[in-house]
């Protein structure tokens, strides 16, 4: 006998099981009833630290003479906190009882070890230092490791903050608590988040300059002229779609295509530059496509004043009208040669650089004079820069996600580390077992850093 079934009921308890276990596995789910404080921490770093040989304990913690050394993380954040009872126990004249207390630690951050040491960021006006006295370890269901520290206060005084800040400072980190849970790392060396920091505010100049110059609100799509044609490229507004270029918080825009592509358009895209350019691929087939009159009734750009012409590259339309190249082709041929400008001549457009070498170097290296050769263009309204301002906003990008991912930065090269961490309450902090990574620097080691 044949029985219904409620397939919808189904979905929807399959759809709350997942939700249930998508949030178990959210590196902030278990910590979502406390709040986060904002700390300078001091990190030990392993590879740089030495101990007495037979105790395996270092004389001193904080000072001229101490073994230990740190990395220092600027902005970390624990969980658990207490500000209440922190500023109870800190009176106007110092310390007035004793001040301990434990915290969490986000998976996917740090190896917290017995002996660190942090600040509270808000308690700024004082050097008041706390130590790491006890590591303890759980696990999450998807395998990520979260730590718990106890901990009380060490020293109040700022020669111990000085010898921390230069003596027994190996390496200096930013913490990005909007990375944990995501592809990116959460840590990354101080000059790359400061790279990282300008490079993105000169995107979204970029980006505020071409919405400024191109996108029209009456059609509410981006368009330029040409020829006296007023040109609507669906491979462009594909490009800005696919890649996210208008989707962040601070420069959204809802981007669709203003006209009905053809069934083929997804053929025609993957032979377009604009492919090219996602698969870092140098060596383009081709520049050209060609304007046709947009018919398309649906369109904001039909029955208007004035005609607009979208661009084509099938080749059924060469006979119809002359063909527009995409990029200029001195760029063009400069692209699949690997021909940079010269960057001593100041009449050369040395930012198009950035969109030359990011597409023909593995190991591209942005430097200073590319970043501020984006002041010299002179932005107006042309076909140029129609094309070349989304192709270096998408250069720049890769170039951020190619530092926060690999952590591998302007001046350093760096290896995933495999890491260990195991459980320990005595005074031994060294309980990690990492690998070193391949540097340039030899004062440079990142082995608090956990790929859990």
């Amino acid at each position: 006998m044949g029985s219904f079934i409620n397939t919808n009921y189904s979905k929807t308890v399959d759809n709350l099981v997942k939700g249930s276990q998508e949030r178990l596995n959210n590196p902030y789910y278990l910590f979502s009833s406390k709040k986060p404080t904002n700390v300078t921490y001091w990190n030990i770093n392993t590879k740089k630290t030495t101990l007495d040989m037979g105790t395996k304990q270092t004389y001193d913690h904080i000072g001229e003479n101490s073994s230990l050394r740190f990395n220092k993380i600027n902005s970390f954040q624990l969980y658990g906190i207490n500000r209440i009872e922190i500023d109870m126990n800190l009176g106007e004249y110092g310390v007035e009882s004793p001040v301990e207390g434990e915290a969490l630690i986000l998976p996917n951050t740090i190896i917290p070890s017995v002996d660190d040491m942090f600040t509270i960021d808000y308690l700024s006006d004082r050097p008041i230092i706390f130590r790491v006295n006890k590591v303890s370890i759980d696990t999450l269901e998807n395998g990520s490791n979260f730590y718990r520290i106890q901990y009380y206060l060490d020293r109040t005084d700022e020669t111990a903050l000085d010898y921390l800040n230069s003596k027994q400072l190996v390496d200096e980190y930013n913490y990005k608590p909007g990375n944990v849970g995501s592809n990116f790392v959460a840590l990354i060396y101080k000059t790359d988040s400061d790279l990282i920091d300008t490079i993105q505010s000169e995107i979204n100049t970029l980006k505020k300059y071409f919405q400024n110059l191109f996108f029209k609100n009456n059609i509410q799509t981006f368009v330029y002229d040409y020829n006296c044609m007023r040109i609507y490229d669906p491979y462009l507004i594909e490009f800005l779609i696919r890649n996210n270029i208008y989707d962040d918080e601070e420069n959204y825009m809802y981007i669709s295509q203003a006209i009905h592509t053809s069934d083929t358009f997804s053929i025609e895209y993957d032979n377009s530059i604009f492919k090219y350019i996602e698969n870092n691929n140098h060596e383009f087939k081709n520049n050209s496509c060609y304007p046709i009159l947009v018919h398309d009734p649906n369109s904001l750009l039909v029955d208007r004043l004035e005609d607009y012409y979208e661009l084509s590259i099938n080749l059924i339309n060469k006979d119809i009208c002359d063909p527009i190249n995409w990029l200029n082709m001195d760029l063009f041929d400069r692209i699949t040669e690997n021909n940079p400008y010269n960057t001593e001549d100041p009449s050369e457009p040395v930012y198009r650089n950035i969109i030359i070498n990011s597409l023909n170097k593995t190991n591209y290296k942005i430097s200073q004079q590319e970043i501020d050769s984006l002041h010299d263009i002179r932005f107006h309204y042309c076909k140029d820069l129609f094309y070349e301002l989304p192709i270096l906003i998408f250069s720049l990008n890769n170039y951020i996600n190619s530092l926060q991912i690999n952590n591998t930065g302007n001046s350093h090269s760096s290896n995933q580390l495999a890491v260990d961490m195991q459980d320990d309450s005595t005074n031994n902090s060294f309980c990690c077992k990492c690998n070193d990574r391949s540097i340039e620097s030899p004062d440079t080691d990142d082995s608090f850093m956990t790929g859990k």
